[in-house]
C-alpha cells in the first residue's frame, strides 16, 4: 500500500489524512504535544478559551457533507451570538446570528473537532520535521536528527513560510508558496471571578488594535467563570510579534477596556498567545495548487484558499481529488 507522510496536524493534514486512509498508509508528524493547530483550547482552570479559531461555516456542500457527522454526533453546534460591530469604540451595528447563515463551534471545545477528525489516524507528536530528502522514496529528518525514511509521498500541510523552509528548493511550487505571506495575531485571554456587563456575545472591530472580542463562556455547552477571548489587528501584531510580551498585553488590555467601557484590572487570570502565522495577509487568494506528480510531493493549507477553517478544509478536498485522479493509489 501506498505510504504517505503528513506534515501537520492542523484542520488541512487531518483532513488530508481522513480522506486517503481507506486508500493509502498514513502517518502524520506534528511538531506540538496536540492536533489542531489554531482550532485550539487552552485551560487554564477554573478558565478555558477557545484561543484559536473563533468559530466557522459551512457554505459549500462538500463541507457541509464532511461536517455532517460532526453535527450529528454532537461535536459541533451552532452559535448564535448576540454579535456587533465595532468602530474605534462605537457600536455601528447589530445583528443575532440566529437569523443568518449557521455559525459552527466545538463543543464543549474548538480542540474537539480536530480530535474527531484525529481518531483512528497514526500521528507521531513532538516531531518536527526539519528535512526532506529523496532517493527513489522520501526521507524525513527531524530536528532530533531522526531519519524517518521509505514514504511514497510526502504532503505539507503547515503553515506556508514553514512550508517553504523544508521543502526541498528544486520542487517546483516552492517559488510560488513563498510568495504568500501571512500576519500574525496576539490572543488576549481574560479570567474573571464576577461577570462583566457587556450586551454583546461576539464583536468584530475595526480601526483599532483589536480585531475581535468574544465572551467564551456564551458558546454552546461552556460553562465556568466569566472569560473574555480578544484578538489583536493584524497590523498591531505584525509590528510587535517580536517585542515584549508583556508590554503587548497591557496594551491590549487598556484598547479592550476602552472599546468596551469596563475596567479590566480586575481580571483574575491574563495571559497571551502569539499565533506569528494567524492569517493570510490577502484574503482573496483562492484555490492555489501546490502539486507534483513526478516527485510526489504537494501542500496545502488554509493559506492556500484565503484562511478559515473551510479553506483548510477545501485546500485538502481538492488536493487529494487531484491525487486519486492522477496518481492510482494502490
Amino acid at each position: 500500500m501506498t505510504r504517505i507522510a503528513i506534515i501537520g496536524a492542523g484542520i488541512s493534514g487531518l483532513t488530508t489524512a481522513n480522506l486517503l486512509k481507506q486508500d493509502a498508509e498514513i502517518t502524520i508528524f506534528e511538531k506540538s504535544n496536540g492536533v489542531g493547530g489554531r482550532m485550539s483550547t487552552r485551560r487554564a482552570e477554573p478558565y478555558f478559551f477557545d484561543h484559536g479559531a473563533q468559530y466557522f461555516t459551512a457554505k459549500t456542500t462538500k463541507f457541509q457533507s464532511f461536517i455532517q457527522p460532526m453535527h450529528d454526533q454532537g461535536i459541533i453546534e451552532r452559535w448564535n451570538a448576540r454579535y456587533v460591530r465595532i468602530d474605534g469604540d462605537q457600536i455601528i451595528e447589530r445583528r443575532n446570528w440566529h437569523d443568518e447563515i449557521p455559525r459552527y463551534v466545538g463543543v464543549p471545545g474548538m480542540n474537539h473537532v480536530a480530535k474527531f477528525l484525529a481518531d483512528s489516524i497514526d500521528i507521531r507528536f513532538n516531531t518536527r520535521i526539519t528535512s526532506l530528502s529523496q532517493n527513489g522514496k522520501w526521507q524525513l529528518t527531524d530536528d532530533q536528527h531522526q531519519q524517518l525514511d521509505d514514504f511514497d509521498w510526502v504532503i505539507s500541510t503547515i503553515p506556508s513560510y514553514q512550508a517553504a523552509a523544508i521543502l526541498p528548493k528544486n520542487v517546483p511550487f516552492v517559488s510560488d508558496i513563498n510568495t504568500i505571506k501571512m500576519s500574525a495575531c496576539f490572543a488576549l485571554m481574560l479570567g474573571f471571578n464576577k461577570s462583566l456587563p457587556i450586551e454583546f456575545d461576539a464583536a468584530h472591530v475595526t480601526n483599532s488594535d483589536i480585531s475581535w472580542i468574544a465572551v467564551n463562556r456564551q458558546k454552546p455547552k461552556r460553562s465556568g467563570p466569566f472569560t473574555l477571548m480578544i484578538h489583536s489587528s493584524a497590523k498591531y501584531a505584525d509590528a510587535h510579534i517580536d517585542g515584549d510580551r508583556d508590554q503587548a498585553m497591557r496594551h491590549l488590555i487598556e484598547e479592550t477596556a476602552q472599546i468596551i467601557g469596563h475596567d479590566l484590572t480586575s481580571a483574575d487570570y491574563k495571559t497571551i498567545h502569539r499565533w506569528r502565522y494567524a492569517n493570510n495577509a490577502n484574503r482573496d487568494q483562492m484555490n492555489i495548487s501546490f502539486f507534483d506528480h513526478e516527485q510526489k510531493i504537494a501542500a496545502c493549507g488554509d493559506w492556500s484558499h484565503g484562511g478559515r477553517v473551510e479553506g483548510a478544509f477545501t485546500s485538502a478536498y481538492d488536493l487529494v481529488q487531484k491525487l486519486k485522479k492522477q496518481y492510482f493509489i494502490k
